[in-house]
């Protein structure tokens, strides 16, 4: 149990410190973070500064419920209600389409002159203006070609403007880009003259994508008829103007719609008055000239009662005949397959059940229009109301004929009263009796003509008091400011980009490095030991060690010379092969040093510059190398006559590379090379080889077969990622003799290893007594406009 605490413990170090290198990658980059915060932060600034503030303008509708049908009225009521063909079935969704409709938009751009925006220049941005404006322009002639763009006017008095540069005369048609204009004046101040204006043409198709991007229309709830529009503009009252227009043109379609069978019926009356007036004229004129010719000035008190209940008979034929007419019309309307969208005159019909089928056709009829105006008549809804109209045909048809089959009836009946009236009035004495015909088609004439009269009047009341089926809760108001841009959200979200920059940056140039940038990759791509690391310095003094063994470089240098006791520690004489995967990875100067060190310690050292293809170490210690390893290993001499002592170091000697031959590869294995690596462990302790890069020739691996173990150097920032899989390969064929890694030149400034890392390791080999080992080299900072920059080597 307590095995697997200290495991959960060393589990959550771990994840503490690789929380610490993420945050310290990051945080050395912290001048990029304050520099994007600046610029990201000026920007929204500006961004806010040049955003035109929009203000909401809301207003509240409700849709009315539907009215009683027509055959739940009481039989008393006015024959007027009785008619009542308007109520509608409001289908919410329609209801916002129509809203929403070109149609309605048109109207209120003509309605309020909003074919131009009219605005002022400012620093940052355009302001735009609708009240006291003080010139008007109305495109009387658009040009043939299209034009978007601005038109700058300037007043130069009551009279003058300037437009685009050309002088021009205010209140007369002007040519322009757009079109033909007049520019009308009114209300200018002396503050307006001189002063630019900008004007923008709004042609109705592109200001209908702006008007219905900036339009929402949402109902309250599910269940609810109540509408929430609402409107974003740059200029409160342009949009509450807008939105009140709006809805009073919707009303008005709504009221236009339901005034269109009264407006037949009244058609109707009109016509049949006109003709009835003439008719009426005409009987008046031969009473009159009947009673003239035989001076005839009154008929007796019987024959005025016998004229009444002739009268009476004939104003009920004449209801019938109307009746029968009217269903003629109706009945020719509901055999014809055309959407006229008219209603026939119901005029003079009571019965209750045909006027309630009327009245369904009506409604139906009117859904159908709504409809057609947002989907298409192929739409399936449109198919079963179709259905719905054909089968209320059917059965207004059907009431047509029963109904007029009884009134055929009761015109018969009247018809013969009257045939039994006129058999009577053949007995009245001859003068009466032609008085009493002219007189009876005089009274038929005036009882129509007072009927139809009176419908008129009807009608008209009808169409006089017809309401839209939609009522404004609230008038357009606008919010006290604007609702964009939200200052707050647009800093937040430029912050937020000042952060994501800087961020995806660091981490996109992570996920693209193909270098070793930490020990984690290192271990994460070989099971080979890290048995040292050696932070990067800009020094460039060869023997760090010596003079300054203060520094950091010098105690890393000792930790690693400390950890030597781990490798084969049964050998005495211990001989050290030094490579890596290619030049400039700092072998030369770790094993330089390393020899350095282990001489300051009182062993006898001598390190052999075997790079014979590239050797540095004589120059680095500027020592003659006219002789050398080269020379050795041609020739049968003693070591002692190319051996070299180094005077910075007691205890330290060097064999350097001597000329450089031009086959290395044969001299290495002539036999020569295992003769002097046994000559030099008699005589020293450590033997160091400073061999050449395994990735470009086999010389190191011709030496391995001479050595104790072998140092690998890995530098960082500057080995590829790829060559891991070469020391993973080397290290499981063993192919060297205790392959060791020492990953060198480490800049623990950087974000990509982090200072904690780099600290704490070092107090675990030994080299952390307090920062005395700072004093003496302080890693340079550097500059954050070249935090990409290599390093120079190690």
């Amino acid at each position: 149990m307590d095995a697997n605490n200290d495991y959960n413990i060393m589990s959550n170090d771990a994840e503490d410190v690789n929380l610490r290198d993420v945050l310290s990658k990051y945080l050395h980059y912290w001048k990029w973070f304050i520099l994007s915060l600046i610029i990201f932060i000026g920007l929204g600034f500006g961004y806010i500064k040049i955003t035109t503030p929009l203000y909401q303008i809301e207003t509240d509708l409700l849709i009315k419920q539907d009215k009683n049908s027509p055959a739940s009225a009481g039989g008393g009521e006015d024959i007027l209600k009785s008619l009542d063909l308007f109520s509608s079935d409001k289908v919410i969704d329609n209801e916002i389409q129509i809203l929403k409709s070109y149609t309605l938009m048109e109207k209120v751009v003509n309605k309020l002159g909003l074919q131009f925006s009219y605005f002022k220049e400012g620093h940052a941005r355009k302001f735009p203006l609708y009240e006291n404006l003080p010139f008007n322009a109305e495109l009387l002639k658009p040009a043939t070609k299209n034009f978007s763009g601005f038109l700058k006017i300037k007043l130069l008095s009551a009279t003058e403007a300037e437009l685009d540069g050309k002088k021009i005369k205010l209140n007369h048609p002007v040519e322009s880009n757009i079109g033909t204009l007049l520019i009308t004046s009114k209300n200018i101040r002396p503050s307006d003259l001189n002063f630019e204006f900008d004007i923008l043409y709004n042609s109705l198709p592109g200001f209908y994508q702006g008007y219905s991007k900036n339009l929402t229309i949402t109902p309250v709830s599910k269940e609810g008829t109540v509408l929430i529009i609402t409107y974003q503009d740059a200029i409160p009252k342009r949009g509450e103007d807008i939105l009140n227009s709006l809805v009073d043109e919707y009303n008005n379609a709504a009221v236009e719609d339901k005034n269109k069978v009264t407006t037949s019926t009244l058609q109707f009356i009109d016509d049949r008055l006109v003709k009835l007036a003439d008719e009426l004229g005409t009987a008046e004129r031969k009473v009159e000239s009947y009673k003239s010719t035989n001076r005839i000035t009154d008929i007796s008190a019987e024959s005025q009662l016998f004229m009444q209940s002739v009268q009476q008979n004939d104003a009920d034929l004449g209801k019938v005949n109307i009746q029968l007419s009217v269903l003629a019309s109706l009945e020719s309307f509901v055999n014809s397959n055309k959407d006229s969208g008219k209603l026939p005159s119901m005029l003079g019909i009571d019965d209750p059940t045909l006027l309630s089928l009327v009245s369904q056709l009506g409604e139906t009829e009117l859904k159908k229009q709504s409809m057609l105006q947002t989907i298409p008549e192929t739409n399936p809804i449109v198919h079963s109301i179709n259905d719905q109209i054909a089968s209320l045909k059917g059965a207004i048809e059907q009431s047509v004929q029963n109904l007029k089959s009884g009134l055929v009836v009761t015109q018969q009946l009247l018809e013969n009263k009257n045939h039994k009236f006129e058999g009577v009035i053949r007995q009245v004495p001859g003068k009466e009796r032609g008085l009493l015909d002219v007189m009876r088609q005089q009274d038929i004439k005036n009882t129509l003509f007072n009927f139809l009269l009176q419908k008129r009047e009807e009608q008209k009341m009808s169409l006089a008091s017809n309401l839209p089926d939609s009522r404004t809760i609230d008038v357009a108001r606008s919010t006290p400011g604007p609702i964009k841009p939200v200052k707050p959200l647009i800093m937040l979200v430029f912050l937020l980009l000042g952060l994501l920059l800087p961020v995806s940056v660091i981490y996109l140039r992570e996920v693209l490095n193909n270098k070793v940038t930490k020990r984690a990759d290192i271990e994460k791509a070989t099971k080979a030991p890290v048995i040292a690391e050696i932070a990067h310095s800009d020094e460039s003094i060869p023997l760090i060690v010596v003079e300054k063994p203060r520094s950091m470089v010098a105690e890393q240098i000792r930790s690693f010379r400390t950890n030597l006791q781990f490798i084969s520690p049964t050998q005495d004489h211990k001989v050290l092969l030094f490579t890596s995967g290619m030049s400039g990875e700092g072998k030369s100067f770790v094993s330089l040093n390393l020899g350095a060190s282990l001489a300051m310690s009182g062993k006898k050292v001598v390190i052999l510059e075997l790079d014979l293809r590239k050797p540095k170490l004589h120059t680095s210690l500027k020592i003659e190398n006219d002789k050398g390893l080269s020379n050795y290993l041609i020739t049968k001499s003693h070591y002692s006559e190319v051996i070299k002592d180094i005077s910075e170091q007691p205890n330290y000697s060097i064999i350097t590379s001597g000329p450089i031959p031009p086959n290395p590869a044969e001299l290495l294995t002539n036999g020569r090379m295992e003769e002097l690596i046994r000559d030099l462990k008699t005589d020293f302790d450590y033997v160091i080889i400073d061999a050449p890069p395994v990735g470009l020739v086999t010389d190191a691996q011709i030496l391995s077969q001479h050595a104790h173990a072998t140092m690998f150097i890995i530098r960082h920032k500057y080995t590829f990622k790829s060559q891991m899989l070469m020391i993973d390969a080397l290290y499981r064929e063993k192919k060297f003799a205790n392959l060791n890694i020492i990953f060198n030149s480490i800049d623990y400034s950087s974000g990509g290893y982090g200072y904690g890392y780099g600290y704490g390791y070092g107090y675990g080999y030994g080299y952390g007594y307090g920062g005395g080992y700072y004093q003496e080299d302080k890693v340079k900072k550097r500059s954050w406009l070249k935090m990409g920059s290599k390093k120079k080597k190690a």
